[in-house]
């Protein structure tokens, strides 16, 4: 006689399981259920591949891709000129030292004002260019210009013009003494009469222009010079 049980023969429980395979699973699905599923299931992995695919390709183009290096760095503070015409200066300026633009590159920062409520974020901002040596030339109107004079902060340019260059610009330089020297010396140009300045005015001051002492592109500097210049010089 069968042993009786609580269960009933055909109970789910004596019923054999099996197990579908993914090929079964997705045959059942339409292709909405098919994406999701498929989303859900190798989500994990897909970003995965995609975050290491993306990683190689930023190595290899970071690798490939040449450094773009400052040929000239030129601040400008409380600048007059619109950026689209200080683009485009920067630009033929490039031209004019032959620089190769994919490796090579002349920077006109006008970022530098001394009202708006920026005069300390901006002062503290040039300081760290000079000191780190990445800047070329100083231009400025001649009332914050004086200030940076006074402190050393440019070349004496009877030094740092060649004589050529120093005797056509001599009616346009600005005298300063040093803080430590009561010797007058053309620390400043003034740009009244250059072909990006002229007639520009910053609350009726001239802007002047000075050569950093540590520049680390001196021949460009003088470059720029010329070239603010050339219309004078020919």
């Amino acid at each position: 006689m069968p042993k009786k049980t609580r269960l009933d023969d055909s109970a789910e429980i004596y019923k054999q399981r099996t197990d579908k395979t993914e090929r079964e699973k997705l045959k059942e699905m339409n292709m909405k259920e098919k994406l999701a599923y498929l989303w859900e299931y190798y989500k994990t992995h897909a970003l995965v591949i995609i975050i290491a695919v993306a990683l190689i390709v930023y190595i290899i183009k970071e690798i490939i891709t040449p450094d773009v290096v400052p040929k000239f760095n030129a601040a400008i503070i409380n600048s007059p000129i619109n950026t689209v015409e200080l683009t485009e200066y920067g630009d033929s300026f490039e031209e004019w030292l032959q620089l190769d633009p994919e490796r090579e590159s002349v920077i006109l920062n006008d970022n530098f004002y001394t009202d708006f409520g920026m005069g300390y974020t901006s002062i503290q901002t040039l300081v760290a260019y000079v000191s780190a040596g990445d800047l070329d030339v100083i231009i400025a109107p001649e009332t914050e210009f004086a200030q940076y004079a006074k402190h050393g902060y440019f070349k004496n340019l009877s030094e740092a013009l060649p004589t050529d260059v120093y005797s056509n610009l001599a009616n346009y330089f600005y005298f300063s003494d040093l803080q430590d020297d009561p010797e007058k010396n053309p620390y400043g140009i003034y740009l009244d009469n250059s072909n990006l300045f002229k007639g520009k005015k910053y609350n009726s001051s001239s802007y002047v222009l000075g050569i950093v002492l540590n520049c680390p592109n001196a021949d460009n500097s003088v470059e720029f010079i010329k070239y603010l210049f050339r219309n004078i010089e020919e």
